[in-house]
């Protein structure tokens, strides 16, 4: 049976990690907790004693020959496949928010909600609560390799691990993790652009075996409503059907949705552009754009 995978450790666990998981994985299976967990006790000492004292974990680090080739390769395939004891951080998060000019425009807060995986309440991610029950692997008899025509290698049934776990968690069905709704609330970036992302540290999915949550990544997608875009300029197609000649003002809203009173000049005509400076979009230092108006 492999002790490093049975108290959730890495190989190179220092005596303060691996005694936090020893006392951790007590409190689930202490006899006078848990009376079902009396042989599991025991085991759980057994490897806590070998690994905690120093000779005695150099001696069974030998026996189960971590440092072989076969043995790193057959971690890389473990860690591949996501069956492994080594802190692993967690997958980032990828999503696309809409917003407007105005948002650009004012920096302004959005919260978001979306879905992300978070470590199981319940058995804090290690599948195992005190009505499981850890035995010995019948396919591999604990030993983590089984023998086959080309040599020793990893048991699959069990992963590596020299056991199994019967009666796993309930409520992340052994997973380690659950699926919940969770918020994040950000500022748009001033003078954003479609395509442009930030990065919300720790809002992604959650680590395994000790690992960092992975982030939250939001791309923008801006919205330009009515109007066309040209950097930070804007273009507002206006359809008036009458002779504009014959009007002295116009009304238009700007991007920030107030109603702007334009002066039509003398002699205008349906070729002309009226340039209204300063209502436009806004660039990343700070600088606004003008408004351009086609009469079409």
């Amino acid at each position: 049976m492999n002790f490093y995978k049975l108290l959730g450790v890495a190989f190179n666990a220092t005596p303060e990690e691996i005694k936090k998981a020893y006392r951790k994985k007590v409190k689930l299976f202490h006899p006078d907790i848990n009376p079902n967990g009396k042989e599991i006790f025991k085991v759980l000492n057994i490897a806590y004693e070998t690994l905690i004292n120093p000779e005695k974990r150099q001696d069974y680090d030998k026996h189960i020959n971590k440092n072989s080739l076969t043995r790193i390769l057959e971690e890389k395939v473990l860690d591949f496949l996501g069956f492994t004891d080594k802190p692993l951080k967690g997958l980032d998060i990828k999503t696309t928010v809409a917003v407007s000019l105005q948002d650009g425009i004012l920096g302004k807060e959005k919260t978001i909600s979306y879905e992300r995986k978070v470590l199981c309440p319940e058995c804090e991610g290690s599948s195992i609560t005190s009505y499981s029950q850890i035995v010995k692997c019948d396919k591999c008899d604990g030993e983590s390799r089984i023998q086959t025509k080309i040599g020793k290698v990893i048991c699959f049934k069990c992963f590596g691990k020299g056991f199994v776990v019967k009666n796993p968690c309930k409520t992340c069905k052994g997973f380690g993790y659950i699926k919940t709704k969770d918020q994040a609330t950000f500022n748009v970036p001033i003078g954003v652009e479609t395509g442009d992302k930030i990065r919300i540290e720790g809002k992604g999915n959650c680590g395994l075996n000790g690992g960092k949550n992975g982030d939250l990544i939001v791309r923008f997608k801006l919205d330009t409503g009515f109007f066309e875009k040209s950097g930070k300029d804007l273009i507002l197609n206006l359809k008036i059907d009458e002779d504009i000649s014959s009007y002295e003002y116009i009304r238009i809203k700007n991007p920030l949705n107030e109603i702007l009173q334009i002066k039509v000049p003398p002699n205008f005509t349906k070729q002309s552009i009226i340039k209204v400076k300063g209502e436009g979009y806004i660039s990343k230092s700070g600088e606004r754009g003008n408004i351009y108006i086609k009469i079409v």
